[in-house]
């Protein structure tokens, strides 16, 4: 097959969707599939600069944002559209409801393709960053996504609790469930003790860590709050925060005058070192409430650290808790984090079960598996999209 990816996001751009998309990418390839990316141009230098397959469009920055891009529409892309004329695609993936992905979605009806959409997120969440009544926004936004993934022929998302949320907002398109991909091949050999020195910690000290965007749905706030808890009873608990994005100027602020210097702030990392600070941390904290099956969980577990997250759908729907992590009702907030960090902490049986659990888990996310999975749903897609309704 012949596929075209419309994504927002892309390497170098580090967050999960770039990521996703990529892994997606080589996958389908490695099973002979020709798999063409279309997506934003990033600000620095670009990695598939010479890449015959990555199409890029010229992007402009995200306020308020570190390292995501927004594409510039056809006008400024005279390029894309001869590509798009020039190839005969079989299929189309958008990643997302709006911008790159909607403009796949057009033209792919415009040249009557079928179309498979993946559904990473809760869209409506992020209705307060605009400065208008919010439950007006989610409203519209609710209505947007449910009418975009209305006319597609496939719907992917990795966790079950997202497929029911489409359905209950009057989403009638099949809805199959695939995980996200993560390549464990890079996971291999993390370097712990030689980064938690490069990081300044010393032995015996605990990391409690979170590795991914730093964006207000992260409540990075509450992680601080339960590692201030903890501190007060151990001394030797030190907070670690990798990676960047709109909310670190709070989370710098919150950190440094609730945590001073326990707290170690890395910034952004590239995704070969990732393993590294994973393995640097004793326990991964989150207390996200947008995830749907974020790689950086699944990166964590395969390489032994122990995740803490709230009960939240995404996390539950990959989280069994006791088993491969722990889950916290999010009503128990920094207090519940806190004290299932804790029992993480103190209990080695426990925290040994949770890096075997993890472990399975992660190996079931194995990019080349997801691959065939996404093969057999474009399949599906392309027999529905030659079905008449």
């Amino acid at each position: 097959m012949r596929i075209a990816l419309f994504t927002n996001t892309y390497p170098p751009s580090l967050n999960g969707v770039a990521n996703c998309t990529h892994f997606y990418r080589l996958g389908l390839s490695e099973l002979g599939h020709e798999v063409h990316v279309f997506a934003p141009a990033p600000e620095d230098d670009d990695p598939f600069a010479d890449d015959p397959y990555v199409h890029r469009y010229p992007s402009a920055r995200v306020p308020g944002e570190v390292d995501y891009r927004v594409a510039l529409p056809s006008p400024f892309a005279r390029e894309i559209p001869r590509t798009l004329g020039r190839l005969r695609f079989d299929l189309v993936h958008c990643q997302h409801p709006a911008w790159v992905g909607r403009w796949g979605q057009d033209w792919a009806r415009r040249n009557d393709l079928p179309v498979v959409a993946t559904a990473h997120t809760q869209y409506e969440l992020f209705a307060g960053r605009l400065p208008l009544p919010r439950a007006w926004v989610e409203s519209l936004i609710i209505r947007h996504v449910t009418g975009f993934f209305n006319a597609c022929d496939i719907i992917t998302t990795p966790v079950g609790w997202m497929r029911q949320k489409l359905v209950d907002s009057g989403v009638h398109t099949p809805i199959e469930l695939v995980r996200n991909p993560v390549d464990l091949r890079g996971l291999l050999e993390p370097r712990r003790d030689e980064t938690r020195r490069s990081l300044g910690l010393e032995d015996g000290e605990t990391v409690i860590g979170y590795l991914g965007r730093v964006s207000p749905e992260k409540q990075l706030g509450m992680v601080i709050d339960a590692v201030e808890r903890l501190s007060e009873k151990r001394p030797g608990v030190r907070l670690l925060v990798v990676g960047d994005g709109g909310a670190m100027d709070d989370v710098r602020r919150a950190a440094r005058s609730r945590l001073g210097d326990r707290a170690i702030l890395a910034g952004s990392v590239p995704h070969n070192k990732v393993a590294h600070y994973h393995a640097a941390m004793d326990v991964f904290a989150t207390a996200s409430r947008s995830e749907t099956q974020p790689l950086a969980y699944t990166e964590a577990m395969y390489v032994g650290t122990p995740v803490v997250a709230l009960a939240t759908p995404g996390a539950a729907d990959m989280i069994h808790d006791g088993d491969n992590g722990l889950l916290v009702l999010p009503e128990r907030g920094a207090e519940g984090l806190a004290e299932a960090i804790c029992r993480v902490i103190e209990d080695r049986q426990l925290a040994e079960r949770l890096r075997e659990g993890g472990r399975r888990f992660a190996e079931s996310c194995h990019y080349p598996s997801v691959a065939r999975r996404l093969e057999e749903v474009y399949e599906l897609a392309i027999e529905r999209h030659g079905t008449p309704v």
